[in-house]
């Protein structure tokens, strides 16, 4: 007898979508304005921007209150991985 626990996926807010939308259509702005940092965007706006995506969550968490929120790396120019 196999155990099939599911584990339920989180409903990501509408909210979440809206924003990770505004954030595709102005990252040419937000890259100039915080090239090459990890961004937390809430409410069309950037609330947290840095080096390391999990500081960048704690911090946009804090000051938001929320735990749904896009987070991108604004790349500029060109990289090497």
């Amino acid at each position: 007898m196999k155990n099939t626990t599911e584990i339920p996926i989180p409903h990501t807010p509408k909210e979440y979508w809206d924003d990770s939308r505004w954030a595709n259509e102005n990252i040419a702005e937000i890259s100039k304005k915080y090239p090459n940092l990890w961004v937390a965007i809430v409410n069309r706006q950037v609330v947290a921007s840095g080096k390391l995506i999990s500081e960048v969550r704690k911090i946009a968490e804090k000051r938001t209150k929320k735990k749904h929120f896009p987070v991108i790396f604004t790349e500029k120019g060109i990289n090497v991985y």
